[in-house]
């Protein structure tokens, strides 16, 4: 009866451990290597999503973009981190509007696991909750680069049932315009990183909202309520 509590305490504190990896959809939303950050490139074609697969060990995480980079990895017993185990990339090409950069992405993707990265390598991971939504965050312990996971995305089952509201210029310069809400709602601009940059209660039924001293890049606009959309700071 000892050895039998003693192997399910085991079982519980490495599965607990990890579990909210395992119990999440993640999307791809960054990817920082050599200290220059890239947004997850928009496609004609809907995001997928990143998945963990617990088949014993070692496990294994499918990072997928357009092509997906697939490796195994043993996780620590001690810390929030894991030694890969090798894997491999699948080699499609896109064809498509903002080719290139979808092109450039996937490839930072395969080379953040596999090309640039012996077989070995510990990541940290971290799961940062930002109220609604989680973010996950792997760091090669070695070069100090990063890759970034969102838990939600445009899409979903959940968002299928809420209402949409109207979101225009996108992409904008200056400002955004938002119409069709409701007052005294809790509005949320995140960047792709899960990041708040923004936050504030509808006060009407349409806001403008300066964004003109944001980034460059995507952005994630929510409401309660409603269904997130993503708008584009040019």
């Amino acid at each position: 009866m000892r050895t039998k509590l003693l192997f399910l305490f085991i079982s519980c504190t490495l599965f607990g451990q990890n579990a909210d990896l395992f119990n999440n959809d993640w999307y791809i939303s960054q990817i920082v290597m050599n200290g220059q950050a890239t947004v997850t490139p928009a496609m004609n074609i809907n995001l997928e999503k990143s998945l963990f697969y617990q088949l014993g060990t070692p496990n294994s995480f499918s990072s997928k973009y357009f092509n997906s980079a697939v490796i195994s990895m043993n996780f620590s017993t001690i810390q929030d981190s894991f030694i890969t185990n090798g894997g491999a990339c699948t080699l499609m090409q896109y064809v498509g509007t903002n080719q290139t950069a979808v092109r450039e992405y996937d490839q930072k993707n395969c080379d953040f696991y596999i090309m640039n990265t012996p077989t070995g390598t510990v990541f940290n991971y971290e799961i940062v909750n930002n109220g609604s939504s989680k973010t996950l965050i792997f760091t090669n312990t070695v070069t100090g680069n990063k890759i970034y996971y969102n838990n939600s995305f445009l899409g979903t089952k959940e968002n299928a049932i809420k209402k949409a509201f109207k979101l225009y210029p996108n992409p904008s310069t200056d400002f955004v315009i938002i119409e069709n809400v409701e007052k005294n709602l809790k509005l949320k601009i995140n960047d792709l990183s899960g990041k708040i940059l923004f936050e504030t209660l509808t006060s009407d039924k349409t806001l403008k909202i300066d964004v003109s001293s944001f980034a460059t890049g995507q952005y994630i606009l929510s409401i309660e309520n409603f269904k997130p959309e993503i708008f584009i700071k040019k």
